[in-house]
C-alpha cells in the first residue's frame, strides 16, 4: 500500500455489529452529533525493524483490524514498533513475549531498542570465549539504521505522520548510544528515500531538506507536546499519562482482580508521596543539624580521654627525664652513685657519734661494777673466814659431798633415760615375751634378767634375717617378668593407638624399616591381617579365624610389579625379625559373598587394590576351612576347623596357638580393650607384690631396730643405771648437815650470809662480763665505721661532683625512704641492702616509664586512627605526634563547637512547625477523594455502554478501608500537625525528635536491592492501598444489582476480557479527556494478543465494547484464536517469516467475494 492511497474512512461510515456477511463489508458511520474530529492510524511504516528488513508497509483501514500468524513471526514486533514511535524511551517492549521472562527488564534474552534494529534471531554461546553472542540480520561489524513511521488521518482528510529515525553505531551496546531523531509533519511521508539521510547520521538539516515542511524536535518532551495538541491526547496536559495507559493497556499484562486493573490502569501515583517528600526535604534540615550535633558530641566522647592520656604521657616524660638524670641506666660516676656515697657517709658519721657516747657510757658502767666487785669479794672472805672460826669445816665437806653425789645421779639418770626412752620402748612394742622395762629397773636381779633375755634373742636374730631377705628376693625375681611383660604390653598399647588395625608392634617397626629402605609408603604395604576383619554376627569365631590364617595374616603384601625393587633394597637390612613377604597383583575383580559356614564367608574385606587377591587367597581349599561347632563334627572330608581352633584335614589335625593374642581386623578397638584389661590384672599383681616387698623392708627394719635396743641392754651394768641408791645418798648427807646446823644457830647466820654474798658476787661478775662485751663489740665498731668512713671519702674524692638540684635530691630521697619500707631509711646496716633495692626500683622505674609512653601514645594513636575512619581528614596524622591538632579540635568543641550546633539544633527544632507536615495530612483526604471524583466521568460513560447479553450496565464501585497502621499513622500525623509549642527542656526536646524522626523515617524512600515487597512508605502514603475497587453489573431501567465483580478468577476467560474492555476503554476515555464527548479524539488502541481466552460471543461483546467507545483496534492475535474474532473483525493482516533468512513479510488477507 502507497502513501498515497491512504484515505481516511467516510465520515458517514458506520460499523454494523448485526451484518454477518463477513469481515470486510462496507458500512456507514453517523457523523458524530458534536463533531468531534478523530484521529486514527492509516499507515504505519517500518525500515530495518525486527525481522522486517528494508520498506514495510502496515496498512490500518478498518475499525478493527487484525495482525495474526504463527509465534515468533513478528506479531509482536510490529506492535512494538508503535511504542518505540509514540511512548517514551522507557516504555517495556513486547508485552507478550516479555512475560516470560520474570520482571521484563531490559537484557539479554529480552526484547530491545538495539535488538530490533539489528535484527537479533537467536543468542548462542562463542566456543571460544563461552560468552553469549547474538545472531544478528543487520549491523554484524558495522553500523546500521531503521525508521518508524505511523500516518494518521482524520475524518475531515486531514493527516499527521509522526516518525523516528535511528542510527546504530557498530560499537554500540545499549539501547541509549542510538542515535535518534524525532519528526512530525503535517501530511503524508514516504520512506523510501529515507536512506539518502544516513550518510549525514539523519542529521535534522538533511531530514529538513529531504522532506520540505517537516519539524525535527530535540527533545521527547517537545516532540510528545506537538503529538499531544495535534492528535488530541488528554486534556489539560494529561496527554504523557494517556500514553502510559495506552502502553499498558496493549502489554495485555494478566489482572486478577477489579480492584487491580482499576488502580493499575486508570488511578495515577498519588500526591501524597510529592507532599511526605517535600515534609522529608524540610525535615532533613533539621535531621543534618542534630546529625552535626551529634557529630560534635561523638567526636566529644572520642577525643575527650586524650587530655588525661597526654597528661600521663607528659608525667611519664617528665619521670624518664628525671630518672636519666639520676644516671639510673648509665655505669661509671653518675649522680646517683654520688648521692648514695653522700647518703652513706651521713650514715656513718651519725653511727661515729652514736658509738662515742655508747663507748663513753658503757667505760663508765665497767669501772663502777669493778669497784662493787672488788666490794663484794672483801665481804665474802670476811664472812668464810668467820664461818671457819665458828666450826663450819665439816659444814663444808658435806657440803662438798652432796654436789658430788648430785653429779652422780644426774649422770645416772641421764644413762637411764637413754636406754628406757631410746631403745627399750622398741624391745617392749617388738618382742612380747621381753621382761617389763619399768620393773627390770628397778633393782640389779630383774637387770640381770633382763640381759640374759637379750643375749638370748641376740643369739638367733641373724636367722630370721636371713629368712626375710629370702622372702624380699623371691618377691622380687616373681616381679620382674610381671613389669617386663607389663613394658611389652604398654608398648604394644602405643602401637596400636597409632594404628588402625590390630597388628602388633614389633610387625609395625619391621613394615616401617622395609618401607624406609625401599622408598614404599606403608600404605603399599599392607599386612594380609588388614585387610581382613570377622563380620559382627560371626565375632565368636575368631579363634579359629586366627587359628586358620594366623600365618597369612602376618605376611606382607607387595605389589608385584615392585617386587624386585623391593627384594633389592631391603637385602642389607639387618632386621630384628623374621619378615614374610610375598609380591601380589592389585585390583584384581571381588568374588562375591561366599559360604557363610566356611573360614571366608565369615570375613569382611577391607576395599583396597589388593582386595581381590586377599579374598582369592582366602578361598583357596587350604584356608577355606568349614566351620563346625565342636570336635563331633571334625570327622568327615576336607579342612575342618571348630570354634577352639582345633583343625582337621582328613586324619591330620592341630590344636592351640603360638601366640596369643589376635591380629586380624580393620580395627583395633577390641584389641586395646583386651591389652587394657591384661594390663589392669598385671598392674594388680605388680601392686601386691610391692606391697609384700613394703611389708618384708618393715619387718627387717624393725629387727634392725630390735637388733640395736638388745645390743644395748647387753653391754648396759646395773651400777650406772642406779638412781634410786644416789638418791638415798643425798638424803643421808643432807640430814646430817641439818642436824650439825639445827645444833649451833652461829653457823646457821653466818651461813645464810655467804649464801646472799656469793649470789650477789655472781650477779656483780655477770654484769661486767656483759659490759666488757660490750666495751669489746664498740671498740671493734669504731674500727669499722672509721675504716667505712674513710673509703667513702676517697670514694667522693675521685667521684664527680653531684649536679643535682635540690627538688631533685627530694625526689632521690623519697625513692630511698620508699625502697627502705617498711624499715628504717637511715639503718646504717641495711644501707647496701636498700641502696640495691633502689637502684631495682628505679630501673623498674624506667621501665615504668617507657612503657607508660608506648601505652599512652598506643591509645592516642588509637583515637587518632578512630576519628579519621569516621572523620578522615588528609591534615590531621594518626600517631601521637599529632596530638597538638586533635586538641585544638577538642578545644574547640567544648568551646564552640558542640555548644554551637546544639544551639543550631534547638533553633530548627523550635522553628519546625507542625504545619510542615498540613499538606501531607490534607494530601491523604484528598487523594482519596480524588479517586472517588474520578469514579463519575467513568460511570457516565459506563451507563451509556450495554453490558453482557442482557443489556446491563457497569458501574465502579468504591469502598474505604481502615487498616489499624494507617489509623495509627494519619493519628500520629494529626498529633504532630496539632503540636505548635515548642519544648524548651533537653530531654523533651530529644524526645520530641526521635519521635519526629521514627514517623519521618516512615515516609523515606526505601534503600535499593529491596526484596519486591510494599515498603513501609508506600504502605502509608499510597491511598490506593486504602480504598478497594469494585464493579456492579445492574438493571438499566430498574437499578437492580445483578452482579459485584470483584476478582476475575472466577470469571470465564471471556467474561473478564468483556469487564476488563469496559472498564478500560471508560478509564481510557476518561484519561484521553472525551468523556464528555461522543467518541474520543486520538482512537487507536493496539492490543497484544487481545480477547485470546474469549470465545467467539465474548469477543464480539468485547471489541463492541472498545467500538462502542469510539476507539480503533489493532490486535495481535495468535494463528489458533482467529476463528473466534474474525467475524468482528475489518481487516486482517497476515505476517509470515523465512525460517532460513528469517525474513518476515505483511500479507493483507481479503473476503473471497472481494477478489
Amino acid at each position: 500500500m502507497s502513501i498515497d492511497e491512504v484515505r481516511p474512512d467516510a465520515p458517514d461510515a458506520t460499523p454494523d455489529e448485526t451484518d454477518p456477511n463477513g469481515l470486510f463489508a462496507e458500512h456507514s458511520v453517523a457523523t458524530p452529533a458534536d463533531d468531534t474530529m478523530q484521529w486514527r492510524a492509516a499507515l504505519l511504516q517500518l525500515v530495518n525493524w525486527g525481522g522486517f528488513g528494508g520498506l514495510t508497509t502496515v496498512p490500518l483501514r478498518g475499525d478493527a483490524t487484525m495482525i495474526s500468524g504463527a509465534s515468533g513471526v513478528g506479531k509482536s514486533t510490529i506492535l512494538d514498533a508503535y511504542t518505540a514511535l509514540m511512548m517514551p524511551s522507557d516504555t517495556k517492549f513486547n508485552g507478550a513475549s516479555n512475560d516470560a521472562v520474570a520482571g521484563r527488564a531490559r537484557s539479554i534474552g529480552q526484547r530491545n531498542l538495539l535488538s530490533y534494529l539489528r535484527g537479533a534471531v537467536d543468542v548462542v554461546d562463542d566456543p571460544r570465549t563461552g560468552r553469549p553472542v547474538e545472531k544478528l540480520l543487520r549491523g554484524r561489524g558495522g553500523d546500521t539504521w531503521g525508521a518508524v513511521a505511523m500516518t494518521f488521518v482524520n475524518d475531515r482528510g486531514g493527516q499527521f505522520t509522526v516518525l523516528r529515525t535511528y542510527y546504530v553505531p557498530r560499537r554500540a551496546t545499549r539501547s541509549g548510544e542510538v542515535q535518534m531523531q524525532l519528526v512530525t509533519h503535517d501530511g503524508p511521508l514516504r520512506l523510501d528515500t529515507l536512506e539518502v539521510a544516513v550518510a549525514e547520521r539523519f542529521h535534522a538539516n538533511t531530514l529538513k531538506k529531504l522532506f520540505p515542511g517537516v519539524r525535527v524536535h530535540r527533545t521527547y518532551a517537545e516532540f510528545a507536546a506537538v503529538l499531544h495538541a495535534r492528535l488530541g491526547i488528554g486534556a489539560n496536559g494529561d496527554g504523557a499519562k494517556a500514553l502510559r495507559l495506552l502502553a499498558r493497556i496493549q502489554s495485555g499484562n494478566q489482572v486478577r482482580s477489579v480492584d487491580e486493573l482499576y488502580k493499575d490502569m486508570v488511578l495515577e501515583r498519588p500526591a501524597t508521596y510529592a507532599a511526605a517528600d517535600r515534609a522529608i526535604e524540610h525535615f532533613d534540615d533539621l535531621d543534618a543539624a542534630h546529625a552535626a550535633m551529634r557529630t560534635e558530641q561523638h567526636k566529644l566522647e572520642l577525643l575527650e580521654p586524650i587530655t588525661g592520656i597526654h597528661e600521663r604521657t607528659v608525667q611519664a616524660a617528665r619521670r624518664l627525664a628525671e630518672l636519666d638524670s639520676f644516671g639510673v641506666t648509665r655505669s661509671g660516676d653518675t649522680p646517683l652513685r654520688t648521692w648514695l656515697l653522700q647518703e652513706h657517709l651521713r650514715l656513718i658519721g651519725q653511727a661515729v657519734t652514736t658509738n662515742r657516747a655508747d663507748r663513753a657510757a658503757t667505760t663508765d658502767a665497767l669501772a663502777a661494777t669493778t669497784a662493787a666487785e672488788r666490794a663484794l669479794v672483801a665481804d665474802a672472805e670476811a664472812a668464810q673466814e668467820a664461818h671457819r672460826a665458828a666450826g663450819g669445816s665439816t659444814l663444808q665437806s658435806l657440803a662438798w659431798a652432796v654436789e658430788q653425789e648430785k653429779v652422780v645421779r644426774d649422770d645416772r639418770a641421764n644413762r637411764r633415760t637413754v636406754l628406757s626412752d631410746r631403745l627399750l620402748p622398741l624391745v617392749d612394742v617388738a618382742d612380747a615375751s621381753a621382761p617389763d622395762i619399768d620393773s627390770a629397773l628397778m633393782s640389779a636381779e630383774a637387770f640381770a634378767v633382763l640381759q640374759l633375755h637379750a643375749r638370748q634373742w641376740l643369739a638367733g636374730w641373724e636367722r630370721e634375717q636371713e629368712r626375710l631377705k629370702r622372702e624380699r628376693d623371691g618377691a622380687r625375681d616373681r616381679r620382674y617378668p610381671l613389669s617386663h611383660r607389663q613394658a611389652e604390653l604398654r608398648r604394644e598399647r602405643g602401637s596400636l593407638e597409632s594404628q588402625k588395625g590390630r597388628v602388633g608392634s614389633r610387625m609395625h617397626e619391621l613394615r616401617a624399616e622395609v618401607a624406609r629402605a625401599s622408598g614404599l609408603s606403608e600404605d603399599e604395604l599392607p599386612y594380609v591381617a588388614e585387610l581382613l576383619d570377622l563380620a559382627p554376627e560371626e565375632a565368636r569365631w575368631r579363634t579359629a579365624v586366627e587359628t586358620v590364617l594366623g600365618a597369612s595374616a602376618r605376611t606382607l603384601l607387595v605389589p608385584v610389579d615392585r617386587l624386585s625393587h623391593f627384594s633389592r633394597a631391603i637385602d642389607g637390612l639387618h632386621l630384628r625379625g623374621r619378615l614374610v613377604f610375598e609380591g601380589v597383583p592389585l585390583d584384581l575383580p571381588d568374588l562375591g559373598p561366599a559360604d557363610p559356614e566356611r573360614i571366608a564367608g565369615k570375613l569382611l574385606f577391607k576395599d583396597s587394590p589388593f582386595s581381590g587377591w586377599v579374598q582369592a587367597h582366602v578361598a583357596e581349599p587350604a584356608r577355606n576351612a568349614l566351620c563346625v561347632e565342636d570336635a563331633s563334627d571334625l570327622d568327615g572330608g576336607g579342612f575342618r576347623v571348630t570354634l577352639a581352633g582345633q583343625t582337621r584335614s582328613g586324619r591330620r589335625g592341630t590344636h592351640g596357638r603360638t601366640e596369643g593374642r589376635s591380629i586380624i581386623g580393620f580395627s583395633n578397638a577390641d584389641a586395646i580393650e583386651e591389652l587394657d584389661t591384661e594390663l589392669a590384672s598385671i598392674g594388680a599383681d605388680l601392686d601386691a607384690i610391692d606391697a609384700e616387698v613394703a611389708e618384708l623392708d618393715r619387718r627387717a627394719a624393725v629387727l634392725e631396730h630390735q637388733r640395736s635396743a638388745y645390743d644395748a641392754v647387753a653391754v648396759a651394768r646395773f651400777d650406772d643405771l642406779d638412781v634410786e641408791a644416789s638418791e638415798r645418798r643425798l638424803a643421808d648427807l643432807e640430814s646430817r648437815r641439818t642436824e650439825i646446823l639445827g645444833a649451833d644457830d652461829e653457823l646457821q647466820v653466818l651461813e645464810q650470809q655467804i649464801e646472799r654474798l656469793a649470789e650477789q658476787l655472781e650477779s656483780t661478775r655477770r654484769v661486767r662480763f656483759g659490759l666488757e662485751e660490750r666495751q669489746r663489740e664498740l671498740n671493734e665498731q669504731h674500727g669499722r665505721l672509721v675504716d667505712d668512713e674513710d673509703l667513702v671519702n676517697d670514694r667522693l674524692e675521685t667521684a664527680a661532683p653531684l649536679a643535682l638540684d635540690e627538688e631533685q635530691r627530694d625526689a632521690l630521697a623519697a625513692d630511698f625512704r620508699a625502697a627502705a619500707a617498711p624499715g628504717d631509711p637511715d639503718d646504717l646496716d641495711r644501707f647496701a641492702e636498700t641502696s640495691q633495692r633502689l637502684a631495682e626500683r628505679l630501673r623498674e622505674a624506667v621501665g615504668d616509664a617507657e612503657a607508660e609512653l608506648r601505652r599512652a601514645d598506643d591509645e592516642l594513636a588509637s583515637i587518632f586512627r578512630a576519628y579519621k575512619l569516621q572523620w578522615e581528614s588528609p591534615n590531621l596524622g594518626a600517631t601521637a605526634e599529632s596530638y597538638g591538632d586533635y586538641a585544638r579540635i577538642l578545644e574547640e568543641i567544648r568551646g564552640t563547637g558542640l555548644a554551637g550546633r546544639r544551639s543550631e539544633w534547638r533553633r530548627r527544632l523550635t522553628e519546625w512547625s507542625g504545619q510542615d507536615l498540613v499538606p501531607l495530612l490534607g494530601a491523604m483526604a484528598a487523594s482519596v477523594e480524588d479517586i472517588e471524583d474520578r469514579l463519575e466521568p467513568i460511570n457516565a460513560i459506563l451507563r451509556r455502554l450495554e453490558f453482557g447479553g442482557a443489556g446491563d450496565r457497569l458501574r465502579i464501585r468504591l469502598r474505604r478501608l481502615a487498616p489499624a497502621h494507617v489509623q495509627v499513622f494519619l493519628r500520629d500525623l494529626r498529633a504532630l500537625t496539632a503540636r505548635s509549642a515548642p519544648d524548651t527542656d533537653e530531654a523533651d526536646l530529644e524526645q520530641r525528635f526521635a519521635e519526629l524522626s521514627r514517623f519521618m523515617e516512615q515516609l523515606r524512600r526505601p534503600t535499593q536491592g529491596g526484596d519486591g515487597t510494599a515498603s513501609e512508605r508506600d504502605r502509608l502514603l499510597d491511598v490506593r492501598r486504602h480504598v478497594e475497587v469494585s464493579a456492579e453489573r445492574y438493571d438499566s431501567l430498574t437499578g437492580e444489582l445483578r452482579a459485584t465483580y470483584r476478582t476475575l478468577g472466577e470469571k470465564s476467560g471471556g467474561e473478564s476480557q468483556e469487564l476488563v474492555a469496559f472498564i478500560v476503554g471508560s478509564a481510557l476515555r476518561f484519561r484521553l479527556g472525551d468523556e464528555m464527548r461522543s467518541r474520543p479524539r486520538f482512537a487507536p488502541v493496539f492490543l497484544d494478543e487481545g480477547f485470546v481466552k474469549a470465545d467467539s460471543e465474548f469477543a464480539g461483546r468485547a471489541v463492541r465494547a472498545w467500538k462502542g467507545l469510539g476507539f480503533q483496534l489493532v490486535i495481535g492475535v495468535p494463528l489458533d484464536k482467529v476463528t473466534g474474532l474474525e467475524p468482528h473483525m475489518d481487516e486482517l493482516l497476515a505476517i509470515t517469516k523465512n525460517s532460513t533468512t528469517h525474513q518476515s513479510w505483511i500479507t493483507s488477507i481479503t473476503d473471497a467475494r472481494s477478489s
